[in-house]
């Protein structure tokens, strides 16, 4: 979602196919509307005539969001949702396996001068 510009887009994928794809924005339309509609899109849809969004797409994004993450960013909050501020997120390096030995020279040679 891009709320400069008004734009929301997502996709979904089922064992390595592209299942759903959705991209529009407020001033440009639909751009993209490939498979079959999700549940929570249902009623958006409903709203809009070939010519015209009957409906934010931030909106929708939102309730996208909802739907396969649990929370929204901006919007109707539910109460069961999870706030995304509160997540703590693990960070992961990647590592050359040489740069890996070093260090742990390093770090067996410190502790036997510590010992």
């Amino acid at each position: 979602m891009d709320s400069a510009i008004d734009w929301a887009a997502f996709a979904m994928w089922e064992r390595g196919h592209l299942a759903r794809s959705v991209s529009l924005s407020y001033e440009g339309g639909v751009v993209e509307n490939e498979g079959v509609q999700l549940e929570f899109e249902q009623g958006f849809w409903a709203l809009s005539t070939d010519v015209a969004l009957g409906f934010h797409p931030l909106e929708l994004g939102n309730e996208a969001l909802r739907a396969f993450f649990g929370f929204v960013q901006e919007g109707r909050w539910d109460e069961h949702g999870i706030d995304p501020e509160e997540i703590t997120l693990t960070e992961y390096r990647a590592q050359d396996a040489e740069d890996r030995q070093q260090f742990l020279r390093e770090k067996s040679t410190r502790m036997i001068r510590l010992g």
